[in-house]
């Protein structure tokens, strides 16, 4: 029984990663943490996995561990998914008008099915230990259906030419 559950979580985690696309190789612009969705829903199930091990019943860990990195990979993609590709670029360029200005920013729009969405990005904090030029902004996205989802956290650099780019 615990071989056919991690085997049959292996073969979850392996589909979500053959749906995901980049888009970037080699030469592509920098990606954010809010694009790489796939990563995030690995790193979650991993996460998931080992809480999942250290609970309950030591005869049950491989179980347990199946399941904490089936919900917590899940979790994570569905939150990540849960913003079109358009609205994460939308989130993008609400990122890099904070880091422009110094403060935050705030948007409001419909989504593709018509629920109305607001969007909070924090005024960029400085980073230590990066230099001078590396500041970080926080967001959350707020639905009716869903309520308000923390994004991941982000750190921009200033390149040589002067422009914020992911860290």
């Amino acid at each position: 029984m615990r071989l056919k559950l991690l085997t049959a979580a292996l073969a979850a985690a392996f589909a979500l990663a053959s749906c995901e696309t980049t888009g970037d190789y080699g030469g592509g612009p920098p990606r954010t943490q809010l694009s790489q969705c796939m990563r995030n829903a690995l790193i979650g199930a991993g996460v998931g996995a080992v809480i999942g091990a250290t609970q309950g019943p030591r005869e049950n860990r491989a179980e347990n561990a199946a399941i904490g990195a089936a919900v917590g990979g899940a979790a994570t993609y569905g939150v990540c998914r849960w913003l079109s590709a358009r609205e994460q670029q939308r989130v993008e360029n609400a990122y890099y008008r904070s880091l422009n200005s110094g403060g935050p920013v705030n948007d409001s729009w419909q989504s593709e099915s018509g629920e109305p969405r607001s969007l909070a990005v924090s005024a960029p904090t400085p980073v230590s230990g990066r230099g001078g030029e590396c500041r970080r902004v926080r967001a959350s996205v707020t639905d009716p259906q869903y309520g308000s989802q923390e994004l991941p956290e982000e750190t921009f650099c200033r390149n040589g030419q002067g422009d914020w780019v992911p860290a």
